[in-house]
């Protein structure tokens, strides 16, 4: 269990830095450093978000006050990591920036792991479902075109080749019916098996997490 919590806060540790513009000027030049460590501490944020701070701040000529910010950001930390903070960050499928000390990372990392476990069955019931409604749609598109061709087949003044034609792409279109129906079932019975397996991580992870 060590081995396989530490191999996961290597993967996920990747630090969401946004761009430059992390604060405004006029967040800048009130230099409230201690609650701006308090918010990116509980969102989770990497020490190196104070040097994007920085970056915003000095068109202002602002340079933050880090004694106030890392005290503050400490705190907030404390809120952040913990096992369920960990399974909500992994479901919600944001990273993780390795931020949490040693005493409560392991505890993160659990939750992590389980969340991780949710957001991986979700992304595979949402994605079967979209397969499916893709395949279903493209039949009835299939379908529809197949009937227009049939129609146009019954004009009686159609030359030989103009027939000819008309049978192959009808033959085409009854073709990728048949396989979109296919992929169709296919990708049914992947959201039935999704969907099992969400419901079982449901009634697992629901009694420690609550509901999502």
């Amino acid at each position: 269990m060590n081995r396989r919590l530490w191999t996961l806060g290597i993967a996920v540790a990747t630090a969401a830095l946004a761009g430059c513009a992390t604060m405004s000027q006029e967040a800048c030049l009130q230099g409230d450093w201690a609650g701006v460590g308090f918010k990116d501490g509980q969102a989770g944020r990497a020490q190196s978000r104070l040097d994007e701070h920085a970056k915003a701040c000095a068109k202002a000529g602002v340079v933050p006050d880090a004694a106030p910010y890392f005290a503050a950001r400490d705190q907030g930390l404390r809120l952040y990591c913990t096992q369920d903070r960990g399974f909500d960050e992994a479901r919600r499928g944001n990273g993780y920036a390795g931020v949490c000390p040693p005493d409560a990372e392991r505890g993160f990392l659990v939750g992590y792991a389980d969340g991780q476990l949710v957001h991986d069955a979700v992304s595979r019931l949402s994605q079967a479902e979209s397969e499916r409604d893709s395949a279903d749609h493209r039949a009835e598109k299939r379908d529809r075109q197949a009937s227009g061709v049939e129609d146009e087949l019954k004009n009686p003044k159609l030359n030989d080749e103009q027939k000819h034609e008309l049978r192959d792409r009808l033959n085409r279109l009854r073709a990728e019916r048949r396989q979109a129906v296919e992929d169709g079932r296919r990708a049914d019975w992947a959201a039935r098996d999704a969907e099992q397996e969400v419901d079982a991580l449901r009634h697992r992870f629901g009694p420690r997490y609550g509901g999502w």
